[in-house]
C-alpha cells in the first residue's frame, strides 16, 4: 500500500502550513498593566508583541469615554510600545489596539484591567 506514506506526507505538510500561518502573525505577548490585573494607578500602557509590528491604533477606554494618550503611529515596526496616558481614571479600563504584522496582516484585540487606588501592590511594581 503506497497510499499510507502519501497521507502521512500530506498530514505533515498540512500541519507545517498551519504552523507557518499561525507564526506569521505576531500576537500580543504581554502588557503593563497586565490583562485582567488590578493596579493602584496607571500612567502609561505598554504592549509587547512576539516580534516587530506597526502599532496603528491604541485606544484607552473608560466605559464609553476615551482616555487621552500620547499615542502616535511609529513608521518602523518594533516589538514593544510604551504610550503615556497620564490621566487614566479609577475603574475598569479597556485597551483596544490594532497592529500590522510583518506578514502584512492586521491584528486587532483588546484587554482590560482595573485601576483601584485602594489596592495594595507588591513592592517593586
Amino acid at each position: 500500500m503506497k497510499s499510507k506514506p502519501v497521507f502521512q506526507f500530506l498530514a505533515v505538510l498540512a500541519a507545517f502550513v498551519i504552523a507557518l500561518a499561525a507564526s506569521a502573525h505576531t500576537p500580543l505577548k504581554g502588557s503593563l498593566p497586565a490583562a485582567d490585573s488590578t493596579v493602584a494607578q496607571a500612567t502609561a500602557i505598554e504592549v509587547d508583541f512576539n516580534g516587530p509590528v506597526r502599532l496603528v491604533r491604541l485606544q484607552v477606554m473608560h466605559g464609553a469615554v476615551e482616555v487621552p494618550t500620547e499615542f502616535a503611529v511609529n513608521p518602523e515596526p518594533v516589538a514593544s510600545y510604551q504610550v503615556a496616558a497620564p490621566n487614566i481614571p479609577a475603574g475598569k479600563i479597556t485597551v483596544e489596539w490594532a497592529a500590522i504584522g510583518a506578514d502584512g496582516h492586521t491584528l486587532t484585540d483588546t484587554f482590560s484591567f482595573t485601576v483601584d487606588p485602594n489596592v495594595t501592590e507588591p513592592a517593586g511594581n
